[in-house]
């Protein structure tokens, strides 16, 4: 069914004179080059520029400024408003009562709008996300490669509706709008990929594919936005506050009592230490927990393997880094660095239990608090999680300082942060391994109870990765 909408250029592409030619280019990279176009092909794009007509009006408009040439070429018009649609140039709005109600804008490449049947019922997606992007109320779905914009209350109305599966003929005596309207909103919702048909069993072939029945909506969504390929929004090092607000500095600014830890002898290590091999194939969670504490040079030399300060170096602008960068022992994306390590100690020798800081410069603890409440319940969460009878010497909290990220990588800040957990995670794991401890990784853990613990801004840093460390039991 072919539904009625009007057509408008996208406001970021942009249409230039070049010689003879003219080249329509959009913010992706695409480009369309129309050589020696006549009044026909510079009619059309002007009207597609202002918007507001349909396809069949666009082109006979334009037909009607070619034949005072003396001569239009239907096909090629046609052709070209082909083109500019597949490159993705334009979006889409349908109107009710000569109000724009909805308009459809593609955000990946491999966008096609299609016809679409609405005979039967549909239901939305359970990976819709409603949302507002500055002053507009925009729909969208990681299964998709379009948004809609809602420009009325009530196609808003119409998506409350479709919770349960809905004709759409009920969907337009329950809006009041005409019944062409509304299946032209409705085949817009079903090309964004947030509305679906459904079988005569009321299920989509969403709820009916085994794939898609096994992600969650927060992971898919995480998983569209964070990578290429299903959105358009700016990625990567974009560098999008340099210049309105400044870099976090590379180190987390000191403070309090702080303990010196003792360091290694590197040099003995590098002619004594276990070889690599043994190291990465014996390494393991271990949940055999030593009768005897973990000890404060154990602890120190843990910490200095993994995650120290081995070289800091400042902000050099017009070198090409304008932020302070450091080289520690696990990779992290950009020499970022933005995790930082809590110990909740509960028995190390030398070192009174409490929740303490790492200073990785200083190679040093910062002691933040007693054990509390919110320090048990941590503690007991840990436990739990690993399946421990008993508490850990050291429960490691990652916590990251979001904006040390955010400040320089766009949609893909929070997942780089996450390998970088994972990075500096195998790191400690092979250091506790070469030095016969007992570490494992967890799976999750409380951000907010964290937040609350270090006395933190949940938003500016908390927790995004747990470690336990211990002693390891003798056989």
């Amino acid at each position: 069914m072919q539904h009625i909408y009007t057509l408008q250029l996208v406001p970021e592409v942009a249409v230039h004179e070049d010689e003879q030619d003219i080249l329509v280019a959009g913010p992706s990279g695409a480009a369309l080059r129309l050589k020696r176009p006549g009044s026909g092909l510079r009619t059309l794009l002007g009207l597609l520029e202002r918007g507001g007509m349909d396809r069949t009006t666009l082109c006979a408009k334009a037909m009607t400024a070619a034949d005072r040439e003396g001569g239009a070429d239907p096909a090629r018009l046609y052709f070209v408003l082909a083109e500019i649609e597949r490159k993705c140039f334009v979006r889409y709005t349908v109107a009710g009562h000569d109000r724009a109600l909805a308009t459809l804008v593609s955000i990946a490449p491999a966008f096609r709008l299609q016809n679409v049947s609405t005979a039967g019922t549909f239901l939305l997606s359970r990976f819709a996300a409603l949302r507002r992007v500055d002053r507009e109320m925009v729909i969208e779905s990681p299964i998709g490669r379009a948004r809609v914009v809602i420009h009325d209350g009530r196609g808003a109305a119409l998506l409350s509706l479709l919770a349960a599966p809905r004709a759409a003929a009920d969907l337009s005596a329950a809006s009041a709008l005409d019944e062409a309207t509304t299946a032209a909103f409705l085949a817009l919702l079903v090309n964004a990929g947030v509305v679906s048909a459904c079988a005569e069993n009321g299920r989509s072939a969403e709820d009916e594919s085994v794939s898609l029945r096994q992600w969650e909506f927060h992971d898919l969504l995480f998983h569209g936005r964070s990578r290429l390929g299903r959105h358009n929004f700016p990625y990567g090092a974009t560098f999008r506050f340099l210049g309105e607000l400044p870099p976090l500095p590379a180190m987390r600014p000191a403070g309090g009592l702080q303990i010196a830890l003792s360091k290694p002898d590197m040099s003995a290590l590098d002619t004594n230490d276990v070889p690599f091999s043994r190291v990465s194939e014996a390494r393991r969670s271990v949940r055999a927990l030593g009768e005897r504490p973990l000890s404060a040079a154990q602890l120190g030399d843990f910490l200095y393997r993994a995650a120290r300060v081995k070289e800091l170096h400042p902000a050099d602008p017009e070198g090409g880094s304008p932020y302070e960068s450091t080289l520690r022992p696990s990779a992290n994306g950009g020499a970022m660095h933005e995790l930082e390590i809590y110990l909740t100690i509960t028995r190390v020798t030398g070192i009174e239990p409490g929740l303490y800081h790492y200073d990785p410069l200083g190679h040093a603890l910062e002691r933040l608090a007693a054990i509390g409440a919110s320090q048990e319940a941590l503690l007991a969460d840990g436990s739990a999680s690993a399946g421990l009878s008993a508490l850990p010497d050291v429960l490691i909290t990652l916590a990251a300082r979001f904006q040390r990220t955010t400040w320089k990588y766009q949609s893909m800040a929070y997942a780089a942060i996450l390998k970088n957990v994972g990075a500096l995670m195998q790191q400690m794991y092979l250091v506790a391994t070469a030095m016969d401890l007992a570490p494992c990784a967890l799976g999750g853990g409380d951000s907010d109870l964290f937040a609350e613990a270090a006395g933190l801004d949940y938003y500016a840093e908390t927790s995004v990765g747990e470690f336990l460390l211990s002693s390891r039991a003798r056989s």
